[in-house]
């Protein structure tokens, strides 16, 4: 969306609100505080068009942590972390803190971080791995993927018609629709000796 010298006027006098380059975020600065102002869908709706606190106009991405800084955009002193909060459409970025982040409809942010944690992320898709409980959706044995991205799955390969017999006792097979050669399975489980062939 584009920001124009009148809005960035408007979010700066009255909210405190301005874009920090160096984080590639829209942050707020130190200002009072009344209880009763929670102004982060405001600002977000004036920015981007939409109210993040919508539940489907916002994400977040697991692989960046915390940033420093513990005013929210929303302006409440109270964070001790604060976060990047992106809208959906436009990629905006907001420093918002863990509650906030909670009302724009990511209820789990705090617990899926501390599980990514301790038992990492998915190599596939960035997402935590939770291994326990009902938002499981990882196990030990599938090597840092989570079941979404460990699903069966043709990898093609670069087998030449010569060292065809070679790799068949890895389970290779040719598709003659597309003429080429396959081995289908979860990503995890493609033998160590067929990753140097596999078309990009």
């Amino acid at each position: 969306m584009d920001i124009n010298k009148n809005l960035i006027d408007k979010l700066k006098e009255r909210y405190n609100v301005y874009y920090n380059h160096p984080n590639k975020a829209w942050v707020r600065n130190e200002s009072k505080w009344v209880r009763n102002d929670f102004d982060l869908g405001v600002v977000t709706e004036l920015i981007t068009g939409e109210n993040i606190l919508t539940i489907g106009k916002s994400y977040v991405k697991y692989k960046e942590y915390s940033v420093a800084g513990k005013i929210c955009i929303c302006g409440c002193p109270f964070c001790t972390k604060l976060y990047r909060l992106y809208h959906i459409k436009t990629d905006e970025c907001f420093l918002v803190g863990s509650k906030c982040i909670e009302k724009a409809g990511h209820p789990n942010f705090i617990n899926n971080l501390k599980c990514g944690k301790t038992n990492g992320f998915c190599k596939e898709c960035k997402i935590p791995l939770i291994r326990q409980g009902e938002r499981k959706n990882s196990k030990k044995e599938f090597h840092n993927i989570c079941m979404d991205c460990n699903k069966p799955v043709d990898i093609y390969l670069n087998i030449s018609f010569d060292d065809k017999d070679k790799y068949k006792k890895y389970g290779t097979k040719w598709n003659p629709n597309v003429k080429k050669w396959y081995w289908s399975g979860c990503k995890d489980k493609l033998p160590p000796e067929l990753i140097p062939l596999k078309r990009v």
